[in-house]
């Protein structure tokens, strides 16, 4: 199948830290896949548009070009933020595409009111991401990750309110990433391990996402998490020890469920956390890209049977 992943990145500066997760995704597809990456649209080819968000930074219509476009386009979708333009972005997206890409079964059944949408796994790479001996630290440490955009969609004020909370003061809090209001490290992609290993608690504060990744790259890596109800894929991780539950955005409840999980340290099986993440693979996200576009723009037959939306 004839596919062109279209991107509004340089591809020539994309280096070291500059390389994110929708880049490694893109690359990922391109590697085993053979689904090349480039600025344009194509002809004679299914059109895949890989962050469209950011072409708004450069192009006042980003959308134009691909309304007026006669050809398949197939889209890759993260979160939706709850306002502004990246919010009116997503929306024209989801309108005008053949195909819709999610990381969630969430977003996929919003994205399937609009047409045909499908879940792809998150992939994390578990080879990498890995269990590692660890040392025990004088505090309990307790990690975030991730870029916090100014419109706070990260929950980066529930992690300033727990880094100044009396009752959390015995507490280490560090983050990976950039703009924490903790102490935060860019870490290359290499060390990423690493930090993930460190920790007691991986929490994720975040109030809308589409995975996130770094949930799943710390559960790979054997680490407990504390995570938010109804945001991205979280609610699809199963009910375990080591896996704590708050309702999003309650800082309380955040509170409450890092307190038992710090109680319950030494109790969690490293191995049955890594096992959660036994289906998100790289092999298994370009797999499932390779079945939802083959059965989108393959034979007709099998477009017409297809369901509105459905998730893998």
């Amino acid at each position: 199948m004839n596919v062109n992943i279209v991107v509004p990145w340089n591809l020539a500066n994309l280096k070291g830290r500059k390389v994110g997760a929708i880049h490694r995704f893109a690359f990922y597809l391109r590697k085993r896949l053979g689904w090349p990456i480039t600025n344009k649209l194509r002809s004679g080819a299914v059109n895949y548009v890989f962050e469209y968000v950011d072409a708004w930074k450069t192009e006042a219509d980003p959308w134009r070009k691909y309304r007026e476009w006669a050809g398949p386009l197939a889209c890759y979708f993260t979160h939706q933020e709850p306002t502004g333009i990246k919010h009116r972005l997503w929306r024209d997206a989801a309108k005008i595409v053949d195909l819709r890409v999610a990381q969630s079964a969430r977003v996929a059944k919003v994205l399937g009111e609009y047409g045909r949408a499908v879940q792809a796994a998150i992939p994390v790479e578990r080879k990498r991401f890995c269990l590692a001996p660890r040392t025990k630290a004088s505090r309990p440490l307790i990690g975030v990750s991730g870029y916090c955009p100014i419109s706070g969609r990260k929950g980066q004020s529930l992690v300033y309110e727990l880094a100044h909370y009396p009752l959390a003061r015995s507490w280490k809090i560090l983050a990976a990433g950039r703009k924490w209001p903790v102490p935060t490290t860019m870490f290359k992609w290499c060390d990423l391990p690493r930090f993930y290993q460190q920790l007691d608690v991986y929490l994720c504060p975040s109030l809308c996402e589409g995975g996130p990744l770094g949930v799943f790259e710390a559960l790979s890596c054997g680490t407990p998490v504390v995570v938010p109800q109804g945001v991205g894929a979280l609610d699809e991780l199963p009910d375990m020890p080591g896996i704590y539950r708050y309702a999003v955005g309650d800082f309380d409840a955040m509170y409450r469920a890092l307190h038992w999980c710090i109680k319950d340290l030494g109790a969690h099986d490293r191995e049955a956390l890594r096992a959660t993440t036994e289906h998100m693979t790289v092999e298994a996200f370009c797999e499932d890209h390779r079945q939802a576009f083959e059965i989108a723009f393959g034979e007709e037959k099998t477009m017409h049977s297809m369901p509105a939306w459905a998730a893998s």
